[in-house]
């Protein structure tokens, strides 16, 4: 094993550096993971432009990512050195009332892997072992980086309490909305409508399993979601799309008593929304934030039987040195693509 470990470093907006540094020893209860992919999202791609405030550099982006146990510290009875894993990438602190009562992804002191903290576009990472959950040695692991977004769109849809027979409505169908789509189906809901303006990530939602296509913008959609729903609305509307505008024209194709579902993140205000739909036809608006263990497990369980196939996500490839141009080709083209992986095992 050498000595050294590659990393590349966001040191400003848009500026990349390779760095090397001393590979780190694992401690009790940390291992080394080598790492072998990571998933660039919208996430990512917002810190790169420098779009969140506060944010303080330098950076080491990638929180989407899958390795091999390298090393540990200690023995546990769930990792073995050579074992593949994901990264859970929420990291907490375990302490405040939120960890406490078992919500540790809304923990009040959390760091995101790749924000706060170093993250995976490097060919090393030390890491704390709890972080890790195993994958079958199968698995390729480019593929299995859209796990960690599968476990995300899980948890919102739990929240949502999505039931069998329900009508779903998801806008968008990028990475998420896709996902969102195919665990709908999976749910039994029924009709399950996908809503993009896109003609081909519209016959990638058929593939998927989608009863409907809709394409237009989320706005226009509303007719023709009437017209499927046989003029009584969605009973869920899951928003991967984002922006204020959304909001208005979600809770507008709901029926009295559903429910809409808050996955896109935006900072952009809601103006022109009123509050009288939320009493009139009691909605509900549920948010949802990040991911739990179960969310992980179950992730892993779902792709692992083949009940959602994650081979098809991964539109391009670089190796960590090339970094820079990956994020470059997202920013100029973040639509066509539904996720770019960097690989931290070619040179």
């Amino acid at each position: 094993m050498s000595q050294q470990s590659t990393r590349v470093v966001l040191v400003a907006p848009r500026k990349f550096e390779v760095a090397e540094r001393v590979l780190p020893s694992p401690r009790e209860g940390e291992a080394l993971v080598r790492i072998a992919a990571t998933a660039v999202c919208h996430t990512d791609l917002d810190i790169y432009t420098g779009g969140p405030k506060n944010l303080r550099y330098p950076i080491v982006l990638g929180h989407e990512s899958t390795g091999v146990v390298a090393a540990l510290g200690s023995q546990t009875p769930r990792l073995q050195p050579g074992q593949p894993v994901i990264i859970n990438p929420v990291i907490t602190c375990g302490h405040c009332d939120c960890c406490l009562r078992g919500h540790e992804h809304l923990c009040r002191n959390a760091g995101l892997f790749g924000r706060e903290i170093e993250g995976s576009l490097s060919r090393y990472v030390l890491i704390p072992t709890r972080y890790l959950y195993p994958l079958p040695h199968a698995m390729p692991l480019d593929e299995a980086t859209l796990l960690e977004t599968l476990a995300t769109v899980r948890h919102a849809q739990v929240r949502a309490n999505l039931q069998a027979g329900e009508a779903v409505v998801v806008f968008g169908q990028g990475a998420t909305g896709l996902l969102h789509t195919r665990l709908a189906v999976l749910s039994g809901c029924h009709p399950v409508i996908a809503v993009s303006r896109s003609r081909w990530k519209l016959e990638r939602a058929a593939a998927m399993g989608a009863h409907e296509v809709v394409a237009a913008g989320v706005e226009d959609a509303l007719p023709e979601v009437a017209r499927l729903t046989h003029g009584l609305g969605a009973d869920v509307v899951i928003d991967t799309a984002g922006g204020a505008h959304t909001l208005k024209a979600g809770i507008d194709m709901l029926r009295p008593g559903g429910r809409f579902c808050s996955f896109s993140l935006s900072h952009e205000p809601v103006s022109g929304v009123s509050a009288f739909p939320l009493y009139f036809k009691e909605v509900s608006i549920i948010g949802s934030r990040a991911l739990t263990s179960a969310d992980i497990e179950a992730a892993i369980e779902i792709a692992a039987g083949g009940a959602i196939d994650v081979s098809g996500f991964v539109s391009a490839t670089y190796p960590l040195l090339d970094a820079a141009a990956a994020f470059e080709e997202y920013e100029r083209n973040p639509n066509a693509y539904l996720r770019i992986v960097i690989d931290s095992r070619a040179d």
